[in-house]
C-alpha cells in the first residue's frame, strides 16, 4: 500500500487540482492547511507537464466529443418535438369528435 506524502507540516498532503490557466486540470499535492492560511508551502506535481501540442489535440477532442453531445441533444429535441405535436393533434381530434358527437 502505498503511502500518501506528508508536508511540512506532518499531515498528509492532499491531491488537488490546478485551475490556474497555464497549468489546467493538472494534479498536484499540496499542505491541507493553506486554504485556512496556516500552510507550511508544501508542493509537489503529481502530473507531468502538457506540452502546447498535447493541449491542441486535447482540446480538439473536446471540441469534437462537445459537438456530437450537441448533435445528439438537438435530434432529441427534435423528436421530442414531433411527438408532442402528434399528441395535441390526437387531442384536438378526440376533443372535436366528442364535441360534434
Amino acid at each position: 500500500m502505498r503511502m500518501q506524502p506528508l508536508c511540512y507540516c506532518g499531515v498528509a498532503a492532499d491531491l488537488k487540482m490546478s485551475r490556474t490557466p497555464t497549468n489546467p486540470g493538472r494534479r498536484f499535492l499540496g499542505c491541507r492547511r493553506y486554504e485556512i492560511g496556516e500552510g507550511c508551502g508544501f508542493f509537489r506535481w503529481v502530473d507531468p507537464a502538457i506540452e502546447e501540442e498535447q493541449y491542441k489535440t486535447l482540446l480538439a477532442a473536446l471540441i469534437k466529443k462537445s459537438d456530437r453531445c450537441h448533435c445528439q441533444r438537438s435530434q432529441g429535441r427534435s423528436k421530442l418535438r414531433v411527438v408532442a405535436i402528434i399528441i395535441v393533434v390526437v387531442l384536438v381530434l378526440m376533443l372535436a369528435i366528442m364535441l360534434f358527437d
